[in-house]
């Protein structure tokens, strides 16, 4: 219970402290840059498949091997 108290007291009085004061500088502002929309549509072009039936694993892996 004591641990409990030295760990829950610090915690609750920093709690209730008032927050320091934010700087108010124009320094720490970003400069403004010319920003460029997205584009709406989708960047990589979709290439349909046909639906086939399953073929034979070690001939499917060939077909899709690079060498």
């Amino acid at each position: 219970m004591k641990t409990f108290l030295a760990a829950v007291v610090p915690l609750a009085i920093a709690a209730c402290s008032p927050l320091a004061p934010l700087p108010t500088d124009t320094v720490q502002v970003a400069p403004v840059t010319k920003t460029t929309s997205a584009p709406a549509g989708p960047i990589v072009v979709y290439g349909g498949y046909r639906v086939s039936e399953p073929g034979d694993w070690r001939g499917v892996n060939d077909a899709q091997s690079e060498g």
